[in-house]
């Protein structure tokens, strides 16, 4: 059964408070998306992601360490644990696409997917403070303070495309906002598949018919006597939670089921092996959220404990960390391939699905004092599957000091006259690859032409 939502989008707008500023991205400005049959997957590499070891390398033949101080480029990739020679940089065929150490499974020559990936290097950050940097990325706005200016990416589109979804919107491992949109578009935060699948679960203790009917005669009044917008919030929530229960979901997310197809999902996603880590977890929510029809929008934490300031952390742990998450989505985006869509014969849930891998910002292209790396506000960015033009690297860092190279949005070519790239300009063309030209978002950038699909 799926919850109707309808009446929970009348509720929540009538009862919207404007913000002092204005307008309110996608209800004050009506949007109608042309393409709706569009899922999305947000996966957040947590601490700032360190680019030389993924996804913006360079030969350490070349940018050895007596060069450093004419490069301003450290790979010191003789440093990390456990790696030959032979692992410090990963080809693929693809012009321009090479990557560092620990790229992971998602770049294996027969299983991997860099056909249907961009990697979008150079990117120009804004604040290189966790809280603020996230938050940026989420809402493709740079926060006044720590202080969101508008919704997440997430949530405006959950709204645009999510109205018949049970969860429209579920968010794993960090925050969601919502400004001005219904209350059913809002981020359902769970911490883990285990915190969603007891979220979800009915009471061990089952009430008396009689103490049922009185909480309803209960809170019915209650509702009904509440004069401010966060009291009629409560209420709204504890009702979608109640039809959420009673929608029968949480034994898509027993992790520990020992159902058949819940095992092979253990097994492809590398839960019980631990190849994964808790990115793993993450990625198996991910594919029964969209498979099985639960949301339109899911947002997951796959990697965390990249903030590597020391040396011991950056040389045994950041790399192992970001290879298991990049492992995750390479599982998730292998599984929505393999997973049939509607009834097109051939058709799969990857053709239907953005993926979008970020970290809030990167990090330094020379080691700090301490032997790890400091936050930076260049970046770079993986994003695959439906909408993105596979099989190619957008952008660039200088060789020296890898600082970010403006580019043509509409071609994709490096050019003093274009643009440098950066978070409004990603929620921009997340919003334009639906069919939504306007700029509902406020975003107040141009969508990347060169990065989707049929541009």
């Amino acid at each position: 059964m799926k919850t109707n939502r309808r009446d929970f989008l009348k509720i929540a707008t009538a009862g919207a408070v404007l913000p002092s500023l204005g307008v309110l991205p996608g209800i004050l400005h009506a949007a109608s998306p042309t393409i709706t049959d569009r899922y999305f997957v947000f996966a957040y590499f947590s601490g700032g992601w360190d680019g030389l070891l993924a996804l913006d390398p360079r030969d350490p033949t070349v940018f050895t360490p007596g060069a450093v101080s004419t490069t301003g480029i450290q790979p010191a990739y003789d440093r990390l644990r456990g790696l030959d020679e032979s692992d410090y940089l990963v080809s693929t065929g693809v012009d321009g696409m090479t990557f560092g150490p620990y790229i992971g499974d998602i770049a294996d020559p027969v299983t991997g997917h860099t056909d249907k990936l961009t990697v979008i290097r150079g990117m120009a950050m804004e604040a290189v403070a966790h809280q603020v940097a996230r938050r940026h990325v989420l809402t493709g706005i740079r926060p006044a303070g720590t202080a969101v200016r508008g919704s997440s990416v997430a949530t405006i589109l959950a709204y645009l495309l999510g109205e018949s979804e049970p969860i429209p919107n579920l968010v794993a491992g960090l925050s969601s906002f919502n400004i001005g949109h219904p209350l059913w578009a809002s981020g359902l935060p769970a911490s883990s598949i285990d915190d969603l699948y007891k979220a979800l679960s009915p009471s061990e203790t089952d009430l008396m018919a009689s103490q049922r009917d009185a909480l309803e005669t209960f809170f019915e009044k209650q509702e009904q006597q509440a004069s401010t917008q966060r009291a009629k919030d409560v209420y709204a929530n504890r009702s979608l939670a109640r039809d959420l229960i009673a929608s029968d979901l949480a034994e898509y997310f027993n992790v520990d089921s020992a159902d058949a197809e819940m095992a092979d999902l253990r097994e492809r996603f590398g839960v019980d092996s631990g190849t994964t880590g808790d990115g793993g977890y993450m990625a198996l929510m991910a594919a029964q959220a969209l498979t099985k029809g639960i949301s339109r929008c899911v947002t997951i934490k796959v990697a965390d404990g990249l903030d590597s300031h020391q040396g011991a952390a950056w040389e045994g742990d950041h790399g192992p960390s970001m290879r298991e998450g990049f492992d995750s989505i390479s599982a998730l985006a292998s599984y929505l391939e393999d997973t049939p869509f509607g009834d097109e014969p051939g058709d799969n849930w990857l053709n239907h699905t953005t993926i979008m891998c970020f970290s809030e910002f990167g990090r330094g292209a020379e080691l700090n004092n301490n032997g790890g790396r400091d936050h930076n506000l260049i970046n770079a960015m993986m994003m695959l599957g439906a909408g993105i033009k596979g099989g190619q690297v957008l952008g660039a860092t200088t060789d020296l000091g890898m600082m970010a190279s403006p580019v043509d949005l509409t071609t994709g070519a490096l050019s003093p006259m274009g643009e440098l790239i950066g978070n409004n300009h990603i929620a921009r063309t997340l919003l334009h690859s639906i069919g939504v030209e306007e700029d509902i978002g406020d975003f107040r950038a141009n969508p990347i032409g060169a990065l989707m699909e049929g541009t």
